[in-house]
């Protein structure tokens, strides 16, 4: 069970975090991101960040986010006192304590360190708080479908948490695919990108497996990698896609398998012996 506020041991004292430690923790709710900055946790910048970032993943419904992210420093505080329901406060606290957390075991080993001690929490009590509010703040949110406006094409082009591609195949989002590719495009860890972007392309709806095709060669273009998986089912792909002539231009050559390398030769002596040479 997440701690509770009559715990022996305190949740950590508030300082500011930093924006990516928060948006692909979790999925905010409006009165618990005006919590954190009237609590400490977010600078009046970060707050106003985090509100964008929420308008952009909720679209029309961000009505709220929308708002928030156009104050002025001067009506922020105001304005996230008149948000700031009394009801969430116990699971704004549980949010919070946990994203600090989440920063802690990322930051460097010297914060880490005075991060930790300043929480007062072992490391079994820090990695509980992270299952728990991961699940609670990250993963259950994806599931319902909260985290993002899935009927909006342009705002699933801005998909950063892979959970929420995740999420979207389990329950059949048809535009799943498009998710992938906003993943590909805007998630920074290749790693988490890649194997959503062969669900795709193992997908039985020829448009989401295209979609997971153009999802690759945007990874191969930004990230300079691929993975086994992705090249096994872009080897059944007709040649002279869009994954094929990134995967060839950006990730490095002897990374590549032989049939790649086949059809790109191939195409380079082709040119070299006929193309170059047409007057």
């Amino acid at each position: 069970m997440p701690p509770s506020r009559t715990d022996a041991r305190p949740y950590p004292a508030p300082y500011p975090l930093p924006v990516a430690s928060v948006r692909y923790a979790a999925a905010l709710r409006l009165p618990e991101l005006c919590h954190g900055r009237l609590a400490g946790w977010l600078t009046a910048e970060a707050t106003a960040e985090l509100a964008f970032l929420r308008r952009c993943d909720l679209g029309e419904a961000a009505t709220g986010f929308a708002e928030l992210h156009t104050l002025d420093e001067a009506l922020l505080d105001p304005w996230c006192r008149a948000h700031a329901e009394d009801g969430v406060r116990d699971t704004a606290d549980r949010l919070w304590a946990y994203l600090a957390v989440v920063h802690a075991l990322s930051s460097p080993e010297g914060e880490r360190a005075a991060r930790a001690a300043a929480s007062a929490r072992t490391a079994d009590e820090a990695a509980r708080l992270v299952a728990d509010g991961r699940a609670e703040f990250l993963v259950a949110r994806a599931r319902s479908g909260e985290g993002m406006d899935w009927s909006s094409s342009t705002a699933l082009m801005g998909t950063d948490r892979p959970e929420e591609v995740d999420a979207a195949f389990d329950r059949g989002e048809p535009l799943a695919g498009v998710a992938v590719i906003g993943l590909a495009l805007t998630c920074p860890d290749a790693g988490a990108i890649l194997p959503r972007a062969a669900r795709a392309m193992a997908h039985p709806d020829p448009e989401v497996s295209r979609q997971g095709t153009l999802a690759l060669a945007h990874t191969a273009r930004l990230h300079g990698r691929t993975d086994p998986r992705c090249l096994e089912l872009l080897r059944a792909r007709r040649r002279g896609n869009e994954a094929d002539d990134d995967a060839w231009a950006y990730v490095p050559h002897r990374r590549l398998p032989w049939w790649l390398w086949r059809h790109h030769l191939g195409r380079v002596l082709r040119w070299n012996l006929w193309e170059r040479w047409r007057p």
